[in-house]
């Protein structure tokens, strides 16, 4: 498996991995292999169902404006719910380096692992629930699939379903292992591509913000 480590956390990495193997903490275990199909429904056209290799090899169809020289997929997981205003996903666990805060925006990239492709395969990935473990107020966990350009931007082509705290109890693990074993992991294996938005739409939002602006200056004047 493939991580970006956020270019903050290397250096408290190391200082944090040992504290951490033994932090007890709640620890999602999650990855995304080659089964998972993505639907595709884009400006109108007739929905269509392809596996997750076939559509990142033709992302230039449904996403035109994507550079696929000098870009990668990944996964990450975003938490919503909870009273969540602002971005949220959850943290990745590295082997050998320990908690990567804020790394989780990243997420883990698609590639081959011990004869296995996808996110995490074959044994999972490690993600410390901290202050969401727990089901009052209800959290809910979607993974995320997209696009990293050279530039380390981040562009989502497609979304799972959202899980709740509570129906991902088979995955959640008290401690974090550098030998998981058969520890089961979250597979989601259904995905639905997220639209661009259409020219027209751009059009209509930049001829709103024009008029917002507008209406902006001559309230100053």
């Amino acid at each position: 498996m493939i991580w970006r480590i956020g270019r903050h956390a290397l250096f408290f990495a190391a200082m944090t991995a040992a504290a951490s193997l033994f932090a007890g903490e709640e620890v999602l275990y999650w990855m995304i292999d080659g089964s998972a199909t993505i639907t595709t429904d884009l400006h109108g056209s007739p929905p269509t169902t392809a596996t997750i290799g076939d559509f990142f090899g033709s992302i230039g169809t449904y996403f035109p404006d994507l550079a696929a020289d000098g870009s990668s997929f990944a996964a990450r997981v975003r938490v919503t719910g909870g009273g969540i205003t602002e971005d949220t996903f959850l943290d990745l666990y590295i082997p050998g380096y320990g908690i990567d805060a804020g790394g989780g925006a990243y997420g883990v990239e698609f590639g081959e692992a011990g004869g296995y492709w996808g996110a995490g395969v074959p044994t999972g990935n490690q993600s410390p629930l901290g202050g969401f473990a727990t089901g009052s107020p209800e959290y809910s966990f979607i993974v995320e699939l997209g696009n990293i350009d050279s530039s380390d931007n981040w562009t989502t082509v497609a979304t799972s379903a959202a899980e709740t705290y509570n129906s991902l109890g088979a995955f959640i693990h008290e401690t974090f292992d550098i030998n998981p074993g058969q520890i089961a992991a979250w597979t989601p294996t259904q995905f639905v591509a997220t639209p661009e938005p259409s020219g027209g739409l751009l059009t209509a939002l930049g001829l709103v913000l024009l008029a917002l602006r507008r209406g902006s200056r001559r309230k100053e004047a």
